[in-house]
């Protein structure tokens, strides 16, 4: 049965990149992943590597599920965690029953805007990621937030980045001192953790590379603000 690792590449600096991360892509005869994801692994691939484009993926994918069938192992990198808005979801989509897969998680982006903010995972009420994806779970966005829950959102650096965010909430009736965060550029060298409301939010522009954070439980911000 042909045979594909899928592997997390983590939130973007090399330090966040797990050992067995590495050692897979190491041995691997063929490493796939976005421009970014393969940088990470510079100094671990041993062999090819090929750049994974939104625009071939379909086109990628059956490559290596061919090249599979022929023996070669093949290591699929995601950045990220790869089941957490990463490339399970589409690849399940798109791979034949034939396919064996095995997963090396990931650190997501996610995980360390939640450290940062000192957030509890368990607390989140609602994960939505418009990055390349239509925008039609506004409304849901909109009624998490309503109902005092926390929303960690993954913003489309294009067509709905964390301003647009904040005044589409704003304009839909939530109130404007409603708590709110973005990190940009997280674990790298010029990472950047903007705390306050939406309001705040609405008035300025972010780096592509963030999330962003809104709902009233959000504890280092309230704390913060009683001090």
């Amino acid at each position: 049965m042909a045979k594909i690792f899928l592997i997390g590449a983590g939130p973007g600096s090399v330090e966040y990149v797990t050992p067995a991360a590495r050692e897979t892509v190491g041995k691997a005869s063929l490493v796939i992943g976005a421009k970014r994801a393969l940088e990470l692994f510079q100094a671990d691939i041993k062999s090819d590597a090929h750049i994974l484009k939104a625009e071939s993926f379909d086109e990628t994918v059956e490559r290596a599920l061919s090249l599979a069938r022929e023996g070669t192992t093949i290591a699929l990198v995601s950045t990220g965690d790869p089941t957490f808005f990463g490339l399970l979801k589409p690849l399940l989509e798109r791979c034949p029953t034939d396919l064996e897969l095995e997963i090396l998680p990931g650190i997501s982006s996610i995980q360390v805007a939640t450290a940062r903010l000192q957030i509890c995972l368990e607390e989140i009420g609602l994960f939505l990621s418009f990055h390349g994806r239509p925008h039609k779970e506004k409304a849901k966005l909109t009624e998490t937030i309503r109902s005092g829950q926390l929303a960690v959102i993954i913003p489309d650096p294009t067509s709905f980045q964390p301003d647009q965010i904040a005044k589409y909430l704003i304009d839909s009736g939530i109130d404007p001192a409603t708590p709110a965060a973005v990190c940009e550029n997280l674990t790298y060298g010029n990472e950047r953790i903007m705390e306050g409301d939406l309001l705040t939010v609405s008035s300025e522009k972010y780096e592509p590379m963030c999330l962003m954070v809104v709902g009233t439980r959000m504890r280092k911000i309230l704390h913060d603000a009683l001090k």
